[in-house]
């Protein structure tokens, strides 16, 4: 994904905060992971040894592709109540989506489906893009056809001999309401009626932050216009994650991509706002995550000393969240490198920081399918010890070397060497 430093520029997202509940420098509950089992629910006792478990749309897929119409939202809130009332103090977030209308959504498809709010919803090109009227996508699925635009790139299906391992499988066909199945577009162009049912009910509602399970949301995918930003890379200007030719068969020209960005850019913005007031927490307001992409700090070897100079220097961690990724290798060895990526979390981190898995999306454990993990082996017991609260900001003793002070351990890092070390007081 690309940098959206310009397009914030233009209309400016919250910059980056704290969340609002009490810090703390607790090693168990200083931990992050994107959790989902596609397959059925999440083991809420791993989601529950987590500070932050964020649950993604794709959790219990197998079983919300099924219902008849589906139900990931509600699901998402069973999810998170399981959780917390396992662990009332890890913080549970749920998925929404502000560029994509997913009709897997109760909030969503009730709009979809009724012709009041068509406003709410980008159309096909009327007449079709090809000379035979149709599209890069098709307009039809099981019978249903729909003018909104939508496409299947990430859509539950029924299997066929041309799609046999679609993303989510549905025993017969799947339930979305009126309209086919598939990803579609929210028109921000609309304004303040549909920025208010977005934040009121979607965002704010009883399935989302106005929920007591739920702490936060990530909020997923961006639009952007090659007028704002210079050039869009994923892979065209438009929406994040979407068929490439959906400018063209939606038939908008680039003003019309620059006007829905801003307004966007406006909707997410009020967002913010909105969940902040409430006292919940979005992964945008994390710096380094303002384009939904859940990619953590990482320490490379190579740049090991470069790397410290600059969060020491600068104690940028002190103030703001942190989000810092174990490098993950593959199995036996999962965790190549820990005792110098626990270190150097130590050594950088602030009252707000989380560890987790070093991957995009940050999914724990990593490399592992969910049927196979065995709960609990796979997270190492440094993210559960407790070295205390830190006595000082990181030093650099000599050239190289790194060491702060906890009332329970002495941690230092060679960046020379690559080595660490983390002595627990008696």
């Amino acid at each position: 994904m690309i940098s959206l430093v310009a397009i914030i520029g233009a209309a400016a997202f919250l910059p980056a905060q704290n969340p609002p509940w009490a810090p703390t420098f607790n090693m168990s509950m200083s931990s992050i992971t994107m959790a989902c089992n596609s397959s059925g629910w999440y083991d809420p006792s791993l989601g529950a040894a987590f500070g932050i478990t964020s649950y993604d749309w794709s959790n219990a897929k197998k079983q919300w592709a099924n219902a008849k119409p589906m139900d990931c939202e509600e699901r998402l809130v069973t999810q998170a109540q399981m959780t917390k009332n396992l662990n009332p103090n890890t913080n549970v977030f749920a998925y929404r989506n502000l560029v994509k209308a997913l009709p897997w959504f109760t909030s969503v498809r009730v709009k979809l489906d009724d012709p009041a709010y068509s406003g709410f919803f980008l159309k096909f090109k009327p007449g079709g893009f090809f000379p035979n009227g149709s599209y890069h996508v098709p307009q039809c699925t099981a019978g249903k056809c729909s003018e909104f635009y939508h496409d299947q790139e990430q859509t539950p299906e029924h299997p066929t001999p041309d799609d046999p391992n679609p993303d989510g499988s549905c025993t017969d066909e799947c339930d979305c309401g009126n309209n086919p199945c598939g990803e579609y577009l929210w028109d921000h162009r609309n304004g303040t009626m549909l920025r208010e049912f977005l934040i009121n009910e979607h965002i704010m509602g009883a399935n989302g932050v106005g929920n007591a399970a739920i702490d936060g949301l990530f909020i997923d995918d961006f639009w952007c216009s090659n007028l704002i930003n210079g050039s869009c890379t994923d892979p065209v200007q438009g929406p994040t994650e979407i068929n490439p030719y959906s400018q063209l068969d939606m038939g908008l020209s680039d003003e019309d991509i620059k006007e829905i960005t801003e307004a966007w850019l406006q909707t997410m913005t009020a967002a913010q706002s909105a969940i902040i007031a409430a006292k919940g927490y979005t992964w945008s307001l994390i710096p380094g995550q303002e384009n939904a992409n859940a990619s953590p700090v990482m320490l490379q070897a190579k740049t090991c000393a470069a790397q410290m100079r600059e969060y020491i220097s600068t104690n940028r961690w002190q103030n703001l969240p942190l989000i810092f990724g174990l490098n993950m290798g593959t199995q036996p060895n999962l965790l190549p490198q820990l005792q110098q990526d626990i270190a150097a979390f130590l050594l950088m981190r602030g009252p707000y920081a989380y560890v987790g898995a070093g991957v995009w999306g940050m999914s724990w454990p990593a490399g592992v399918e969910f049927d196979k993990q065995q709960p609990q082996q796979k997270r190492p017991k440094e993210m559960d010890t407790d070295y205390g609260i830190p006595l000082n900001l990181a030093t650099e003793i000599s050239s190289g070397v790194f060491s702060r002070q906890f009332t329970n351990s002495v941690v230092t890092l060679d960046c020379n060497s690559f080595n660490a070390t983390i002595v627990m007081k008696q």
